[in-house]
């Protein structure tokens, strides 16, 4: 037992020196740092985090998946922040991330980075939070939400892309995606 006492006083003992040795301190998580992302500021942290969903190997995918949606659900996140998490989760995002991008989409301050990061993910839960979505925003947010459902060729909202065309309640940009999403829709 004094043993097992000695070799963790002597790992303990390693970390200090080296801790004074170091000029620096200890490295940010780049994961972390990440959330706190600003435009124009330090990017060297996403660079890294970067390289880590890019280099993911297929079986890898899930965890780094994991990752990001933990990363966007840091207190603190930034736009900045958000948008490159959104922008790394639109290469690895599968089903699981769709419940977390659907909440986002729902907000005209989060709609486009959640709709970058679905709009590659299959299936029908993807489609059913895009479309869910389609009575939370307005102007600009809507017609981009509107152009990446006509993107994924989702037809089962062709209904309700034609009341939107002819609602003349809705803003004029909102009806012109209806109308060419419906274009679309059509082939």
């Amino acid at each position: 037992m004094s043993e097992r006492k000695k070799t963790a006083t002597d790992a303990e003992k390693a970390a200090r020196s080296a801790d004074r040795k170091s000029n620096f301190g200890s490295t940010p998580d780049p994961w972390e740092a990440c959330t706190r992302l600003e435009h124009g500021g330090d990017r060297s942290f996403a660079w890294s985090v970067r390289e880590q969903v890019l280099d993911a190997l297929p079986e890898d995918r899930e965890r780094i998946e994991g990752r990001l949606l933990d990363a966007l659900r840091r207190a603190g996140l930034t736009d900045a922040g958000r948008a490159f998490i959104c922008q790394m989760l639109a290469l690895v995002a599968g089903p699981r991330s769709v419940p977390v991008l659907a909440a986002l989409l729902k907000d005209p301050k989060s709609a486009d980075d959640a709709r970058y990061a679905l709009q590659p993910v299959t299936g029908p839960e993807a489609d059913a939070a895009l479309r869910d979505a389609l009575g939370s925003l307005s102007g600009p947010a809507k017609a981009g939400l509107i152009g990446t459902i006509a993107l994924r060729g989702d037809t089962t909202v062709r209904a309700v892309l034609a009341g939107i065309r002819a609602n003349p309640s809705e803003a004029p940009v909102v009806r012109d995606a209806a109308a060419r999403a419906l274009e679309q829709l059509k082939a």
